[in-house]
């Protein structure tokens, strides 16, 4: 729309123009022999300027359908190479490329796992801690997308501060600080699901290298020690049917199950990580996907983003 005014005034100029220098040249001659010609019986033809913008809109339209089928393009020759690229004996340059792997332990194996975990949990994916077909697609989407984002939504955050969910379908903490995620972690829970208590808590306890009870099974076990189920860390919730909370481990290749008794399980360096982040009180929000969705948090897996 300026365009166009901005040609009808320079139109509108050019004709004034050359009418008062007609005119002019006329008065100089003989200024009876022509009639004066008034501003108002000039009339302009829009025809050549509408001509010209719906010439310029579609040169406008076809460029941008030729910029987009380009950089299309150049997406699916992207995708296809990373495909080709990405196998069971390279994966691992690409989680590390994307600052994933963490050397925590004298284990590699653990550690590769434990990376494999890592990056599941924070693009929203069921962890397993193990390279598979869904796992090479997410890398490839990831590694093809121009930007990194988490895709949660949460429309009725319980604090404006600091506060966690525990997906039971997923595995997967999410750390919030009112709706914006912080950090994700891959966790075990409860085997059944269901000994995985659902429901909206609190962090009642913290505690570091806490003491083990026994569980009412075993004997108990000083904190501190490697052979604390507990691991490094507690965080206790407010359950009524007894002790739980989200804790370390001493069962490493445990994370990412369903093996618990109804705790939430972390690897010690993920626990010792959100430890401090979390505060006295803080919300606790534990169940499926589907319980989340039905309290307005919905975590879907994360996608290519094109911009």
């Amino acid at each position: 729309m300026l365009k166009r005014l901005l040609l009808l005034g320079t139109l509108i100029v050019a004709i004034l123009f050359e009418s008062t220098a007609v005119c002019g040249a006329a008065d100089s001659k003989d200024k009876n022999q022509y009639p004066a010609v008034s501003q108002s019986a000039v009339k302009i033809d829009t025809t050549v300027l509408d001509k010209t913008l719906d010439t310029q809109k579609k040169q406008q339209e076809a460029q941008r359908k030729k910029d987009e089928a380009a950089a299309k393009e150049k997406l699916r020759k992207k995708v296809a190479q990373l495909q080709k690229d990405i196998t069971a004996n390279t994966y691992l340059k690409y989680i590390k490329q994307l600052g994933y792997y963490k050397k925590a332990s004298s284990d590699e194996k653990l550690n590769i796992r434990n990376a494999l975990l890592l990056f599941q949990s924070n693009h929203n994916m069921s962890v397993t801690g193990a390279y598979d077909t869904a796992t090479k697609n997410m890398l490839v989407q990831r590694l093809s997308s121009n930007k990194f984002v988490y895709l949660d939504k949460v429309t009725k955050a319980p604090t404006k501060g600091k506060w966690v969910t525990v997906n039971k379908t997923t595995r997967v903490l999410t750390l919030y600080e009112g709706t914006k995620v912080l950090k994700k972690y891959a966790v075990a829970v409860g085997n059944p699901a269901s000994l995985t208590k659902s429901g909206k808590f609190i962090v009642t306890s913290k505690l570091k290298n806490p003491d083990w009870g026994g569980g009412g099974f075993a004997d108990p076990v000083k904190g501190g020690t490697p052979q604390n189920p507990l691991g490094t860390r507690w965080l206790g919730i407010n359950r009524t049917d007894g002790s739980y909370g989200i804790h370390g481990t001493n069962s490493f290749y445990s994370i990412g199950k369903y093996i618990s008794h109804g705790c939430m399980r972390m690897s010690n360096h993920c626990v010792e990580e959100l430890f401090p982040l979390v505060p006295m009180k803080a919300p606790v929000w534990v169940g499926t996907q589907t319980e989340l969705k039905n309290w307005s948090i919905t975590q879907p897996q994360f996608k290519q983003q094109a911009s």
